[in-house]
């Protein structure tokens, strides 16, 4: 069920019918090379959340455009918000979702910049006595989908995982005529990958393009398998979250012992 094709009435019963579960797909605007849109990574994930959504019923958010994407500011585009609005802005929405009479929240990331933002995001909720209780999926299980369909070695940022589910799941907006036929993007060397160490120029210095890999080897039928295993993964994942009741006791017994003057 999607959010915001429902009548008010449809919603009330939604909510029931989905048990109470919301997922709000999170993504960014940010370049994604010369042949996929600066949309690409909200348009999968909301994509296998809604058909995810259609197997096991849950609410699923419009698409939600503000994640962690500072490193594609010096590409055409991209929107970067401010790293206090991105909390705020996120604890607000959730805030809404559970005026709603949705109690739990599933916070499922369509990029790879959410990947410390989101968990951050679900660790400081705990301190702050909400009536709801936030899921963070940390990843989805496709690795035997991606061996079994990937042929190249390097894979990341607009490669041929996301180029081959764009085909799938929005064809008219992947260009693969913009493709430069003799190049790829390989991991550059970078005086700022110091093992063990993380620095804010990492992803600039390996991948100076802003793009991962090769996306020439990229399809639709590829994309077609990559989905369906993103959307199974989330299913089992919803499912789980439906039978929970472990965490809202923790967190309530958490909130009952704080110290609070």
């Amino acid at each position: 069920m999607q959010w915001e094709k429902l009548t008010g009435p449809a919603f009330a019963e939604g909510v029931a019918q989905a048990e109470s579960v919301c997922i709000i797909p999170v993504g960014v605007l940010e370049y994604h090379g010369p042949h996929l849109p600066l949309g690409t990574d909200s348009f999968y994930c909301h994509a296998v959340a809604c058909a995810a959504a259609e197997i096991e019923p849950s609410i699923v958010y419009p698409m939600y455009h503000y994640g962690v994407n500072v490193e594609t500011k010096h590409f055409p585009g991209g929107i970067v918000l401010r790293d206090e609005l991105l909390m705020a802005l996120l604890e607000n929405i959730c805030d809404e979702i559970s005026r709603n009479g949705l109690k739990k929240i599933i916070l499922l990331s369509g990029h790879g910049g959410n990947r410390y933002f989101l968990p951050l995001f679900v660790q400081l909720l705990l301190d702050k006595g909400k009536d709801y209780l936030t899921y963070f999926v940390q990843g989805l299980d496709h690795q035997a989908a991606e061996d079994e369909q990937l042929e190249t070695a390097v894979d990341g940022h607009a490669g041929e995982f996301e180029t081959s589910v764009g085909l799938h799941c929005f064809p008219e907006l992947v260009k693969m005529d913009k493709l430069d036929p003799e190049h790829w993007w390989a991991p550059q060397e970078s005086l700022a990958n110091i093992p063990g160490l993380y620095t804010p120029a990492d992803w600039a210095g390996s991948f100076p393009d802003h793009c991962a890999g090769d996306p020439r080897p990229a399809s639709a039928k590829k994309g077609k398998a990559l989905f369906e295993a993103d959307v199974n993964a989330l299913v089992t994942h919803l499912t789980n979250v439906k039978a929970d009741g472990a965490a809202a006791k923790v967190y309530a017994s958490f909130n009952d012992r704080i110290y609070r003057k």
